[in-house]
């Protein structure tokens, strides 16, 4: 296999030059509407998160403190890369009043958050906080929030060239810098997990580094490095993702720090920083991240992580993942993707959107999941914070939509990429060449078939390449009376000035993987797993063995939605050796249906399963709702 660095850097296309067709399209709209561009998303979530700088409460609740003012900055984020996409002009006047109203809550010093002491960075008294909520809490997230800020800010200027609101961002980040500077603090020391949450700030800060080209916020994001480099106080991200020893071991009691997306949130920083300073060994650190998590984190459900803690995700039967980790392992994939071109990226993408991403979206598009189980029912959580309409996952969730639009196709010199094939047009312009129009149709999760139609107005040929997925079994393409048969990596096909179509189909086999159950179970794993939602939750907690079903890009499962039994379900788990034949069938409720003849032992059962993704993707008060497990 080449490195993972032999490879040509695309570009992503711009969002307002694709546009999602079908089912999923359905879905993010869905999504867009009731949590962004709907009088209820402007009246009641949005004013809700801006309320929380008005007010100022996290720090006021006694032993802990909270995280409301990531909101606003989530929030923000979200609509702008969707009013981007959609080219929505109120929402867009919308954003442009709301980060106004924002600005005026900044205070003369340049601090603008929802702490009512901007200093208050540590963690509050152990005892104090055992006492109140009979745990330990560590919980302080002023600088995290101020990093959502931030970003919301950075990503307004780029929507509306308002300098006022890139004024208000220097401010804010000069205030941070500088207050921490004058009380002689580092930022590793501060908030919680091992300061891997305010870390994340690095990201935004380098962010605004480009806006200003101010080398004061560039050298700041080399001292947050630095110290994940040498400090014993800390995992050392850095180093040991550079290192040979597992996540788990970087430091102790892991599920104390190993915090999933506010560590690959740090990495998508790390990415940035190599991106302006050409330094390889960042590049190579989030590399070697992703190889680790791969080879250890990695869950039933194609997402990382164990409900949102690097723990040997991989050793266990039970599977649960947060929306936020989905999403920021997708995000962590597609700029390694952009920085290398090598499919294995877009591979791991692929799965994780299709999987556990799209799990955590409610059908209706009203809210989402904040655990994706592997059976039972999802975990959801309708107030958090003190909040009730915004919530971490929920306020993140456009952003993985979004994140598919700009994996979709990319392009690089004389070359574009198809890298994901649910239906979507696209016009990228080609340089000097010209511009290409693109169409992509069909069932590609149904039967791994994709159409691609272009019209091509260049002065040049242009290579239009298409990815052939790592879980193919074949892959052909068929094109103006020729074929191409390969195994793996892209099909290439030279395209002239003038339409043309192709077809690609991928080959899939049934999968059918066993697992067997850790010999001992850490306690803390059936109490991530249950997360306080009542006995009957805890008694689904898996201890035997069980077999997943695969069938391309789609883990399966048996739900009610497809009219499953609960014995069906729940029943008693099937041994190794199980065969599974599937024979795809009509069912608008979900994305893919199969009627699926399990053989075991000599006998025959049947059955019929659904994508993973909608299976539960919806509010229920019932525990027995799906289970991927045969």
């Amino acid at each position: 296999m080449p490195s993972l660095l032999q490879y040509k850097s695309p570009c992503p296309a711009s969002l307002s030059s694709v546009n999602l067709k079908g089912a999923i399209a359905e879905h993010f709209e869905r999504l867009a509407y009731h949590r962004i561009s709907s009088a209820f998303a402007h009246n009641v979530v949005y004013h809700e998160a801006e309320e929380a700088f008005r007010q100022r409460l996290d720090d006021t609740f006694g032993a802990d403190c909270l995280w409301q003012g990531e909101f606003w900055g989530k929030w923000i984020i979200s609509a702008v890369l969707y009013c981007e996409y959609s080219g929505d002009l109120e929402l867009k006047e919308f954003i442009q009043q709301g980060v106004r109203n924002l600005i005026k809550l900044q205070t003369p010093d340049g601090y603008l958050g929802t702490y009512r002491d901007p200093m208050n960075v540590f963690v509050r008294n152990l005892a104090e906080s055992l006492k109140t909520y009979g745990v330990k809490s560590k919980w302080n997230w002023n600088i995290w929030c101020r990093k959502y800020t931030l970003w919301g800010l950075l990503e307004a200027h780029r929507l509306l060239g308002d300098e006022a609101i890139l004024q208000a961002a220097s401010k804010l980040a000069n205030h941070l810098i500088d207050s921490l500077a004058e009380h002689g603090i580092s930022l590793s020391s501060t908030g919680t997990l091992k300061g891997i949450p305010s870390g994340s700030i690095l990201k935004p800060m380098l962010l605004l580094y480009r806006a200003t080209n101010d080398s004061k916020y560039l050298e700041f994001a080399k001292v947050i490095v630095s110290e994940w480099m040498n400090n014993p106080e800390t995992p050392n991200l850095i180093t040991n993702a550079l290192g040979e020893k597992p996540l788990t071991e970087w430091h102790p009691a892991p599920p104390e720090w190993a915090k999933a997306y506010e560590m690959m949130s740090c990495f998508e920083g790390v990415i940035e920083l190599y991106r302006i300073t050409g330094e390889r060994s960042f590049l190579e650190s989030a590399i070697g991240l992703h190889s680790k998590l791969k080879a250890r984190e990695l869950n039933h459900m194609f997402s990382v992580g164990f409900n949102d803690i690097f723990y040997d995700a991989s050793s266990q039967i039970n599977g649960i993942s947060e929306a936020c980790d989905v999403i920021h392992w997708m995000r962590l994939c597609s700029e390694l993707f952009l920085e290398t071109g090598n499919p294995v990226f877009m591979d791991d993408f692929e799965l994780a959107f299709y999987n556990g991403f799209l799990a955590s979206v409610c059908k209706d598009g009203k809210w989402g999941a904040r655990g994706a189980r592997s059976h039972g029912r999802h975990y959801y959580v309708f107030e958090q914070a003190k909040m009730k309409h915004n919530h971490c996952c929920v306020n993140n969730l456009p952003r993985g939509f979004i994140n598919y639009v700009q994996m979709a196709v990319t392009a690089h010199g004389d070359e574009v990429s198809v890298n994901l094939y649910s239906p979507f047009e696209a016009e990228l312009s080609i340089g000097e060449r010209g511009t290409i129009k693109l169409d992509i149709d069909g069932e590609y999760l149904r039967n791994g078939e994709a159409t691609i139609r272009w019209i091509a107005e260049v002065d040049e040929p242009v290579n239009l390449r298409m990815r052939i997925p790592r879980w193919a079994t074949t892959a052909e393409l068929h094109t103006a009376g020729q074929s191409q048969e390969k195994r793996d990596g892209w099909f290439e096909i030279e395209v002239q000035r003038g339409s043309g179509a192709a077809t690609v189909r991928f080959g899939r086999s049934v999968v059918v993987r066993h697992h067997e159950p850790p010999n001992s179970v850490d306690p803390w794993y059936p109490r991530r797993w249950n997360n306080w939602e009542g006995e009957e939750i805890e008694k689904l907690f898996k201890t035997d063995s069980g077999n997943t079903v695969v069938y391309g890009p789609l883990l399966l499962a048996r739900s009610t939605t497809m009219n499953c039994t609960e014995e069906e379900m729940f029943g008693p788990s099937l041994p190794s050796g199980v065969e599974v034949v599937l024979r795809s069938i009509e069912n608008s409720e979900v994305l893919a249906a199969f009627e699926a003849e399990i053989c075991c032992g000599g006998r025959t059962y049947r059955t019929q399963v659904c994508d993973f993704a909608s299976a539960a993707n919806f509010i229920s008060d019932k525990e027995k709702v799906f289970s991927i497990f045969i």
